[in-house]
């Protein structure tokens, strides 16, 4: 199994927001170069890379990291979900955060999600799309309850064995635990 690790908060968005579009600013030899293209019709895992933190005091500036991942977080609320939240990222910061919703809630590490990689194009008129980006196209999107631990790496790389088997499981048991009805929908249709 190949991974392919993301900046937070967009791994989030894969998981739990509908989103079904990966977008790289590779070129067509770098694409080529890591092998995009082999990957159509393969199950790649979803990492969320390495965690920004909040700065520790109000009067320190945020890190680049920790303003990027704002920014980002900002952006999805009001220009692609209008402010909404779907049921499921609903429903699971329900879960997970007691208190008042605060931006590391949507701070995933580790692989937390499964998909298989339609296609790839520069040509997606996806809302999740950048335009004049590689955009990597994602279907049947499994989020796996509980994200396996482990440190990613820049581009695609390969999952270790003993972590693809856990990832696999755990995939296995969500699509196991589906209502019969909703065996045959994607991902996407399943967060709905």
């Amino acid at each position: 199994m190949k991974g392919i690790t993301l900046r937070h908060p967009w791994a989030f968005a894969i998981a739990y927001l509908g989103k079904q579009v990966e977008n790289r600013d590779w070129d067509d030899r770098l694409a080529d170069l890591m092998g995009i293209h082999d990957l159509v019709g393969e199950t790649v895992a979803i990492h969320g890379g390495t965690a920004p933190h909040r700065p520790k005091r109000k009067n320190v500036l945020p890190t680049n990291p920790w303003r990027e991942f704002t920014t980002d977080l900002g952006y999805i609320r009001d220009n692609i979900l209008g402010g909404e939240l779907p049921d499921a990222a609903a429903q699971y910061l329900a879960r997970t955060c007691p208190g008042p919703l605060q931006p590391e809630a949507f701070i995933l590490p580790g692989i937390v999600a499964v998909a298989v990689v339609q296609g790839v194009t520069r040509a997606s008129r996806d809302r999740w799309a950048a335009q004049g980006q590689l955009h990597i196209l994602l279907d049947q999107v499994v989020t796996l309850p509980k994200p396996v631990q482990l440190s990613g790496h820049q581009g695609i790389w390969t999952v270790p064995e003993v972590i693809a088997d856990e990832v696999t499981e755990q995939a296995r048991q969500v699509l196991d635990t589906r209502p019969q009805q909703y065996a045959e929908l994607g991902g996407a249709a399943w967060l709905s």
